[in-house]
């Protein structure tokens, strides 16, 4: 699942989809301890990071938004 770039950014952009965690590392065999602790760590490191910078990217959005609205209703001149 892992053997080349293509392969793993599908495995990433699925994983980051809300793909099943379990059956991608029930995919993988052990090769030894610590390469199978390497890509758990990589794994959901990667996941969480990629969903807390999307959120933190749509609450930036959100609140810019009702920023400019809420100043454009006061009169107030529009901050570009």
């Amino acid at each position: 699942q892992f053997r080349s770039l293509s392969m793993v950014s599908e495995c990433l952009f699925s994983l980051v989809n809300g793909d099943d965690m379990f059956a991608t590392f029930a995919a993988l065999r052990p090769s030894g301890a610590l390469v199978w602790l390497f890509s758990q760590v990589y794994l959901y490191s990667f996941s969480a990071l990629f969903i807390y910078m999307v959120l933190s990217l749509f609450i930036a959005l959100i609140t810019g938004s009702y920023d400019t609205i809420k100043n454009q209703s006061e009169g107030d001149t529009p901050v570009s």
